[in-house]
């Protein structure tokens, strides 16, 4: 039975890990006190959200959107041009985002 004809998908879903991260797969620090909001463009509605923490490869925002896992969202931050981001996860009221390129963070 395919996804669609029982009403199954990625979004918010939780995927369980079979055993815990040994090491931390981030390539470098995420800044909490950069961005206090941003302005997400998805699926044509603008909304503005909480942005929990960024990188200049992507960010965490707090939102009740839920996007598919891969799917494109446009965001812009305060005094920035708009940018691609592609959602990597999606748990408890939180997204990850994934930028399309890499930013400058000043």
């Amino acid at each position: 039975m395919g996804l669609q004809k029982r009403n199954l998908g990625l979004a918010g879903d939780i995927i369980q890990r079979t055993q815990p991260r040994l090491v931390d797969q981030r390539s470098e620090e995420r800044l909490s006190d950069v961005v206090e909001r941003a302005i997400v463009t998805f699926r044509g509605q603008e909304y503005l959200v909480p942005v929990v923490n960024i990188s200049s490869r992507g960010t965490m925002i707090e939102c009740d959107i839920l996007p598919r896992i891969g799917e494109a969202i446009v965001i812009q931050f305060e005094h920035c041009t708009r940018i691609h981001g592609f959602v990597r996860w999606v748990r408890d009221g939180r997204l990850g985002l994934n930028f399309g390129h890499e930013i400058i963070l000043g």
